[in-house]
């Protein structure tokens, strides 16, 4: 089972690969056959490449992406990470607040995550 400072750099290392837009750091943070869901209740992503093509249309939404860390609240080989993504596009954007529930793999990979976020309230920015 991976220590709670491994499950936090892996938190930190996903939501560090958005803002410099690394595909492969993002990807890195994964098991091979990791499942994501993103928001729940939408099917499931199974493995890197199912998630690889999420990041893609992830990556047209916006010009860049910067999360803003609320908190992080490690139990075992699980997080639960509450934070902002800024959805920046030219002079403004998107705020979308976000819970995301990590579960990691014995190798310290992501096994599992579940995205909870409501369109209804997603907020502009400037």
């Amino acid at each position: 089972m991976p220590s709670p400072e491994q499950v936090r750099a892996v938190v930190d290392d996903y939501l560090a690969s958005f803002p410099k837009g690394d595909r492969a750091a993002f990807l890195a943070c994964f098991a091979d056959d990791a499942k994501q869901v993103d928001p729940v209740p939408s099917p499931p992503n199974v493995g890197k490449e199912a998630i690889g093509q999420f990041w893609d249309n992830v990556a047209t939404m916006a010009d860049k992406m910067e999360p803003q860390l609320d908190r992080v609240h490690v139990c075992g080989n699980e997080a639960a990470v509450v934070f902002t993504m800024h959805a920046r596009t030219g002079d403004g954007g998107s705020a979308i607040d976000i819970v995301d529930i990590f579960e990691l793999n014995d190798d310290g990979k992501i096994a599992s995550l579940h995205a909870y976020w409501d369109p209804a309230e997603i907020r502009p920015i400037s």
